[in-house]
């Protein structure tokens, strides 16, 4: 019996031991990124944007071509850590570029776009959405980088994923700006490494510049880590519009507006699973605007395959807008969540002078 126990101490501690140098392998090579990192800009166009243009945008959350419509995953309530084959992310994936190829616009925001995961079986998913783009410079921020990710069962193992943001314009700069915070270690060490990438295009005949903020904000947290990131980022936008720049912020806020709707937009198991923040009220200075609109939800719940009419859904996607930006037209095109747990927004703007 004595010997019984002494093996099964050796065992328990060589457990305890390899998990110890497993957490300190993912500490030694956690991404670090200093608070403003330089982005390559790829492909950049020689197009000149004029002050009397009309501008498109176009933000997406594609869920990595790993969460369509019969998918559903394991943070959120359901099972999944990753799509069952290969060739199912390859389908989302070309449901993705098809809506890109349909939608015309200047410039698109894309988040969670995997350049090398294990959860979508390495497939370089920024490189086959740029060769659909071939008129667009582009810039890649990553956002979540870890050698072996331990959740989820399977678990999803490497993960490389970040933010895109492509553009028909020649641009001037490209920057990558680290939200500050982050849950504590060791959890952070797995957990994303949230930031908002930047975009200058100059604009013609001007010494004043369009800015393009490309953000995806937090999800998983009880909210103290987006109010930091909404200070950061206001005081971001702030300071570029006192310089005299027209400013654009969107993508995924993973929180909702005021002046949405909810009740178009039930909680599920009375927001048991998920419940979106509300941006507070006072969030917003005098003249800005909120681009958003809820003629379609921009999120699904991902607790389950989706089922219209019954699954979660809200609105947590759209764009902010200095006050020298007028909107035309903001819409949620209404995907059914096909490819994505995230409808994509579009919205049009013209530059005051």
């Amino acid at each position: 019996m004595k010997a019984f126990f002494k093996v099964l101490g050796i065992a328990i501690g060589g457990i305890l031991c390899l998990g110890v140098i497993f957490i300190l392998y993912l500490t030694i090579t956690d991404f670090k990124p200093e608070e403003k990192m330089v982005l390559a800009i790829n492909n950049n166009i020689k197009n000149q944007i004029d002050i009397n243009d009309e501008f498109k945008i176009f933000s997406w959350n594609i869920g990595y071509a790993g969460l369509g419509e019969n998918e559903d995953f394991f943070m959120d309530g359901g099972t999944k850590s990753k799509p069952g084959s290969k060739k199912l992310v390859e389908s989302y994936l070309n449901g993705i570029v098809d809506t890109i190829n349909q939608n015309a616009a200047d410039c698109y925001m894309l988040q969670e776009v995997d350049i090398n995961s294990a959860k979508t079986y390495h497939i370089n998913e920024l490189d086959v959405i740029r060769s659909n783009l071939p008129a667009f410079s582009y810039n890649y921020a990553c956002n979540y980088k870890v050698a072996y990710v331990p959740a989820g069962m399977p678990p999803m193992g490497k993960v490389e994923t970040g933010l895109v943001t492509f553009s028909k314009y020649n641009a001037s700069e490209a920057s990558r700006y680290a939200f500050q915070g982050n849950f504590k270690w060791p959890v952070k060490v797995g957990m994303l490494d949230r930031c908002f990438s930047v975009l200058k295009i100059p604009i013609t005949k001007t010494d004043k510049e369009v800015i393009i903020l490309n953000a995806h904000f937090s999800a998983y947290d009880d909210g103290s880590l987006r109010t930091g990131q909404l200070t950061y980022a206001k005081q971001y936008i702030l300071d570029e519009y006192d310089k005299g720049n027209y400013v654009i912020l969107g993508g995924d806020w993973n929180q909702t507006f005021d002046s949405i709707d909810i009740s178009k937009f039930p909680l599920k198991n009375n927001g048991s699973l998920y419940t979106p923040y509300s941006i507070p009220t006072d969030w917003l200075e005098s003249g800005w605007q909120f681009g958003i609109s809820d003629n379609a939800p921009t999120y699904r719940l991902l607790d389950a395959s989706y089922v219209p009419g019954e699954s979660q859904t809200g609105v947590i996607d759209g764009f902010v807008v200095s006050p020298n930006v007028e909107i035309q037209e903001v819409q949620v095109l209404d995907l059914e969540f096909k490819n994505s747990d995230h409808n994509p927004v579009s919205m049009k703007i013209k530059f005051k002078q």
